[in-house]
């Protein structure tokens, strides 16, 4: 698999986020975050090969949120050592969709997949409806292309199924199935599995695949009983940068950190590192002055959560910080606050916040979860 790292327009546009697609062999956490921050990505989906899995944990060092959303196997059949079956119904025929053949295909994808799980579904910031456009727009964007196809099965002269497949560089994929729920059963999948390995052979094309999340048993035992074989498999991250995404209007304002406003937070906490009061041993650590307590713009942002927004009542259950560049005194940072989530039954909010200098460079990340509660 080569390496390839691109924002995906067609699912960012589907889920109103930016949206990052990242397949790798090795993790470079350098690359993956200089493409997170310049596509100001709301979600990555990471794939890399399972025997490369425990790399996943250099994903600690990027500062977001992740976890693995599923498990892909791909199963692969060589034409040179298996002939494909002949069909198992004599009723069943095939031929390739045409454009105007979008609202039957449509129609089938709504009754084919609405119970269907994929990664996507795991992710609490995914609009779970548009789960299933994406179905459609998979299948409908493989009509009438050059290596693509869209077969309709037909059965006793009714469409009850389709198939959709690609080439590339002299392999073929199936890439996606399906079968009407009331003409399962009686070998119509496996014949679909048939004449598109049938299909492919007679085009000369010698190596075929088939890819499914690992707990779709059903399918893989069919696809081992025509000849495939799993030979890959591919661990599927979600990172959940969320830099643009908001559920409500982002809130903007400036912030001005004072030389008191240091002097008062170390009295506070007794926070009196010298890299904060000389300039000397700042510029040692290779700092251009002392710099601001980091806390002190989260003092700034925790007064605006409990006065503005959320409102009076907000507390804090937890809060990450990733600083880029330091905060210096008496200077002017422009605050950009976005909500990326909000359950309005429990009154949670996750809330980030972007600090930026005044050139604009992004000089602190802060994730904030917060619960807003209620008079009793």
């Amino acid at each position: 698999m080569a390496d390839t790292i691109f924002k995906s327009e067609k699912e960012s546009n589907r889920f109103k986020m930016n949206i990052l697609r990242a397949n790798v062999e090795s993790l470079n956490t350098k690359d993956l975050s200089l493409a997170i921050l310049n596509n100001d990505i709301d979600l990555t989906i990471l794939r890399i090969p399972c025997e490369n899995i425990s790399q996943i944990s250099k994903l600690e060092i990027l500062g977001y949120s992740y976890y693995q959303t599923d498990t892909l196997v791909y199963y692969f059949v060589n034409f040179e050592n298996y002939l494909p079956k002949v069909l198992h119904n004599n009723d069943i025929t095939f031929r390739i969709a045409k454009l105007n053949d979008s609202d039957i295909i449509s129609n089938m994808v709504d009754q084919i997949f609405p119970g269907y799980t994929n990664h996507y579904n795991t992710n609490p910031y995914i609009d779970k409806k548009n789960i299933l456009e994406g179905y459609k727009e998979w299948v409908l964007d493989f009509i009438e292309k050059e290596n693509k196809y869209v077969f309709l099965v037909i059965k006793s002269e009714e469409i009850v199924g389709f198939a959709t497949c690609s080439i590339l560089n002299d392999e073929a994929e199936g890439v996606l199935y399906g079968v009407l729920p009331q003409f399962t059963g009686g070998g119509v999948y496996s014949d679909i599995i048939r004449y598109t390995q049938q299909f492919m052979n007679d085009l000369g094309i010698k190596k075929m695949k088939v890819s499914t999340q690992v707990q779709n048993y059903a399918v893989q035992k069919v696809w081992s009983r025509e000849g495939f074989y799993m030979l890959k498999s591919f661990a599927t991250i979600h990172i959940n940068s969320l830099l643009n995404y908001t559920c409500v209007p982002k809130i903007n304002f400036d912030i001005f950190i004072t030389e008191d406003d240091i002097k008062n937070y170390g009295t506070l906490s007794g926070d009196i590192n010298p890299v904060h009061f000389n300039d000397d041993f700042a510029k040692s650590l290779g700092f251009d002055r002392r710099i601001a307590h980091g806390l002190i713009a989260n003092a700034e942002v925790s007064k605006y959560f409990g006065i503005d927004f959320p409102g009076n009542g907000t507390i804090f259950m937890s809060y990450f910080y990733k600083f880029f560049k330091p905060l210096y005194p008496n200077e002017k940072y422009s605050v950009i606050i976005s909500t990326p989530y909000f359950d309005e039954l429990k009154n949670l909010y996750v809330c980030l916040v972007k600090i930026y200098d005044n050139e604009n460079n992004l000089c602190l990340l802060s994730y904030n979860y917060l619960i807003k509660k209620r008079v009793v």
